[in-house]
């Protein structure tokens, strides 16, 4: 079967990681570690990162659409270009920095975690929609749509990042942080992160990234030696950083990653791998947020409360009415 497996990380992207001290005459590899790091394996980035069908639609005749898997590999030919001029560090024109913004929409919504909670959220969706039917002996209609986007979740969300996402980053500064640490920038099977800095100050509900906050940082290696920033902050197009910045570019991968991330020469340092503790500044130790944590509590214990007396009710008056029911004897 034409392109079954697809790729969720791109081989020409990855090709950046192969380890440089590859013996000869054996085939480069990429050392791909697990989110703890204990488990290390050396793989060619050909096999990597694949699964079967992620991004194929599935007609109603049972035909194989491959517009999105097609488009995919169209904007992986225009960022291989790209990152050679970045690699000799040229200026880069408007038109280079929209394809970047494209392969970074590219990468923000094709992983697997994105994917799984697109198709999470639509399956809320799906599941009202068949209730709502039922309650009205409605015939399927709108839940047959539903279902369709539940099992197309992925491709759609790759289909419309591509098309909005662009426009919107393409409108904030963008920078290459280069490095020459023999280490260098990670990567992993969730590599675009957004972050918010100081979004520990905020309550847990405004803490999820977005394009409206101030603060957010977009950030995606692009090889070991550069990763893009793409941020509200002016930086210069091409900054030279040191090894702590490398480090907590490192640390945010290796948090937000799924299951592995890979490093160029397959080493690890520890301070990516820790959690961190809760910052003494963080909502939680506030008294704005010591307050309504207890709130949260106290209603969290009434439900519960609430819902124990109406499953005895449930329970008492089933009870009664098979008693009512049995024949007398």
């Amino acid at each position: 079967m034409k392109h079954k497996k697809q790729h969720i990380i791109p081989n020409c992207y990855l090709k950046s990681w192969c380890d440089p001290r590859t013996p000869a005459g054996q085939s480069p590899y990429i050392w791909r570690i697990s989110k703890d790091g204990t488990k290390k394996k050396n793989k060619s980035p050909e096999k990597s990162f694949t699964a079967n069908n992620p991004y194929t639609i599935t007609l109603p005749n049972g035909d194989r659409n491959l517009v999105i898997e097609d488009t995919l590999a169209g904007i992986e030919n225009l960022f291989v270009n790209v990152v050679g001029r970045i690699r000799r560090r040229e200026r880069l024109t408007s038109l280079d920095k929209a394809r970047l913004c494209l392969f970074t929409a590219a990468m923000h919504t094709r992983s697997v975690a994105m994917g799984e909670h697109w198709k999470e959220f639509h399956e809320g969706v799906h599941k009202q929609v068949v209730g709502l039917e039922k309650v009205r002996n409605a015939p399927p209609a709108k839940s047959l749509e539903t279902a369709d986007i539940v099992k197309h979740a992925h491709p759609y969300l790759v289909e419309s990042g591509i098309e909005v996402l662009p426009p919107m980053l393409f409108k904030m500064p963008m920078s290459i942080l280069v490095t020459d640490d023999e280490v260098g920038f990670v990567t992993s099977d969730n590599p675009c992160v957004w972050n918010v800095p100081g979004a520990h100050r905020l309550p847990p509900g405004l803490r999820y990234p977005s394009l409206s906050q101030p603060s957010i940082e977009i950030s995606l290696p692009l090889t070991p030696q550069h990763l893009l920033l793409i941020s509200y902050s002016v930086y210069p197009p091409y900054a030279d950083v040191k090894q702590s910045t490398v480090d907590d570019a490192n640390r945010l991968r290796c948090l937000d990653c799924t299951e592995e991330f890979v490093s160029w020469k397959g080493e690890t340092r520890s301070y990516w791998l820790e959690s961190g503790e809760e910052p003494d500044d963080a909502w939680e130790k506030t008294s704005e947020g010591k307050a309504a944590l207890a709130e949260a509590e106290k209603r969290r214990k009434w439900q519960a409360e609430y819902d124990e007396l109406r499953r005895a009710k449930e329970q008492g008056t089933q009870t009664q009415s098979s008693a009512k029911q049995s024949p007398v004897t």
